[in-house]
């Protein structure tokens, strides 16, 4: 009878632990015994240990005994005799079980379970074989955990100081720690590197180990990252767990100062918040201060500064803001004081002013020539507007012609700096033209009706401001807008003013101007529109009637010829017929109507009636 497995793989173990089939192999005729050189298993789990055997002349088991080693010693754990498992009184029981191929089984294995275990398979009086397994238990460690030093490390310190200390903790067996720098592994080295690592102990058998990184660090290691690394042996293969790269703050004296503008200095214009950025590149920073240039000595303007930070802010700068500014920089840590300049050069528009040719009053007309000026330390364009923000033209010069009270006017010139964006300036002048008034509307002619209350209004433009006159006594209203002037007189309607009307009268310093509104009796007006209505009333019936008969003569219901006059004149009529009558006044124009073709009248008494007969 044989059982179990015959083999296994190679394994690793740290310092060098396989796997491999070992045989007890007596002489001829002993029961040989096979079994795995090592067994590894995790911690908290069930770890199998396999024993195969085989009996000469196919003969079996009386008995198998499982032990394990302990200072040298078997203690026994269990017997396999009859189909019945008989286990021992150890700190085991309860943990072990036995498969159907004589496998022994322990469930929840601890680190403390490493050590030997032994198979013994007893053949009655035949003898008895053994083998044994060494129990492996690991637990992967777990991932590392790293802190960077809190205090400020001065660099090309004499010494070495701690950069971080990394700690991993329940490993088994114990795991190594190992220091990289941007990457690459760091080996200890004299007066430069040293790692310092320490293992502990846990009741649970578990380990904790702690590395301790010392080094001497350089002004470059600022922007350096470090991390650590646990290695551990798994199933022959060398495995690692890596941890946070973290940065340290290094101490280390300044070597250059930078001063800038900010916007850039080609850019600031009046009006704008500028910053003046001085840079160190010492750490920690030191103690900023400014100044600016002065005709004879420097003016500290540190009170407008943030001096930990080493920005000066200049609110709203303009022409007086420009000039030399200095930086000035104090380390405390060796007492090395340095110094940076620079330029600020403030970009303005000041001076914009037009000038009206000619400067005297101008009347409608005249002509006007605007000329702008500006002075700024870049080149400037001009541009014009209306007062409605329209552009009307470009260049430094404007040329209104035939001036009009309508082209009376606010225009302004816009001077703007092509090469600083946002930099510009306006100035505005009033182009206004003189002239007496001139009426411009009146509500004339205007139907009215006697004792009715209207509204007259008369609307004028000029320059100065005219007043506005009425004839006749009223409520009046004006309204005033840019040069134009509206009055509105209201008035009930008396036979006078309908027969006499009303004058308005519109004055200023220049002159006169008047104009006449004719009132009109409503009531004639309504009769004179009935009448016309009445006359196209009668146009649009004659037109009708003559239509209805020039069809009728298309469709051939009325006679041409003297045969049709006979039936004319000699009508049948019947009451049950339609007969249209036309009678006419105009005895001789009605005969001239029909004249025969020789030009012959008919007579007279012939042409007093005529039917026409539909009946056909």
């Amino acid at each position: 009878m044989a059982g179990g497995r015959r083999g296994g793989p190679s394994w690793g173990w740290g310092w060098g632990w396989g796997c491999c089939l070992l045989l007890c192999c007596g002489a001829a005729g002993d029961v040989q015994v096979s079994m795995p050189e090592v067994v590894e298993a995790e911690s908290e789990s069930t770890a199998r240990i396999e024993c195969g055997f085989s009996i000469p002349g196919n003969g079996s088991y009386t008995h198998i005994d499982w032990f394990y080693v302990d200072r040298g010693s078997l203690v026994k754990l269990l017997r396999v005799a009859g189909g019945e498992v008989l286990e021992e009184e150890t700190s085991y029981k309860g943990r072990l079980s036995v498969g159907e191929d004589m496998a022994l089984a322990i469930s929840k294995v601890t680190p403390q379970d490493t050590r030997t275990f032994v198979c013994q398979v007893g053949a009655g009086s035949q003898s008895v074989g053994e083998n044994r397994t060494e129990l492996r238990v690991y637990k992967v460690p777990e991932t590392p955990e790293i802190e960077a030093s809190s205090a400020g490390i001065p660099a090309h310190s004499p010494s070495t100081l701690k950069i971080a200390q990394c700690v991993s903790e329940n490993s088994f067996p114990p795991a190594n720690i190992t220091w990289y720098k941007n990457g690459e592994q760091l080996q200890a080295e004299e007066n430069k590197v040293k790692i310092l690592a320490t293992l502990t102990r846990k009741s649970s058998g578990l380990y904790t180990v702690s590395s301790s990184l010392l080094a001497v660090v350089t002004r470059e290691d600022r922007s350096s990252l470090f991390h650590c690394a646990v290695h551990y042996w798994l199933r022959g293969q060398r495995l690692s767990k890596a941890s946070r790269q973290v940065n340290i703050t290094v101490f280390y004296p300044t070597q250059h100062v930078e001063l800038h503008i900010v916007p850039a200095a080609a850019l600031v214009k009046e009006g704008d918040d500028v910053k003046l950025v001085c840079e160190a590149d010492g750490n920690p920073a030191p103690v900023f201060s400014f100044y600016k240039k002065l005709p004879e000595d420097w003016q500290d303007v540190s009170s407008l500064a943030d001096t930990s930070s080493g920005v000066l802010s200049l609110h709203g700068v303009n022409k007086s803001s420009s000039g030399l500014y200095r930086c000035q920089i104090l380390d405390l840590d060796d007492m090395m004081q340095m110094e940076k300049e620079v330029e600020l050069v403030v970009n303005y528009i000041e001076g914009v002013r037009v000038q009206m040719e000619p400067s005297s009053p101008l009347h409608e007309g005249d002509s006007v020539r605007l000329s702008c000026s500006a002075h700024s330390p870049v080149d400037l364009d001009f541009q014009w507007r209306d007062e409605k923000g329209r552009k009307v033209a470009e260049g430094n010069q404007l040329v209104l012609r035939n001036l009009t009270f309508e082209t009376s006017s606010n225009f302004s010139c816009r001077a703007v700096a092509r090469s600083v964006p946002g930099l510009e300036r306006s100035k505005q002048v009033a182009v206004a033209v003189q002239g007496k008034p001139r009426i411009v509307a009146i509500s004339s002619p205007l139907y009215v009706r006697q004792d009715e209350v209207v509204n007259l209004t008369c609307k004028a433009i000029a320059f100065p401001r005219p007043s506005v006159r009425w004839s006749i006594n009223g409520t009046t209203h004006e309204y005033v807008e840019n040069r134009h002037v509206a009055s509105n007189l209201t008035v009930r309607v008396s036979p006078d003013l309908l027969r006499a009307g009303a004058m308005c009268r519109v004055s200023n310093t220049l002159g006169v101007s008047e104009k006449h509104i004719q009132l009109l009796d409503g009531k004639t007006s309504e009769s004179k529109g009935v009448i016309i209505v009445a006359i196209i009333v009668c146009i649009l019936l004659v037109a009708v009637l003559g239509s209805v008969i020039y069809f009728l003569h298309k469709k051939g219901k009325i006679p041409c010829g003297r045969a049709g006059k006979q039936d004319i004149t000699k009508p049948e009529a019947r009451k049950d017929k339609n007969v249209v009558e036309v009678k006419s006044d105009k005895l001789a124009e009605e005969a001239g109507l029909l004249q025969g073709a020789n030009g012959e009248r008919g007579p007279a008494a012939d042409q007093s009636e005529k039917y026409i007969d539909l009946r056909n």
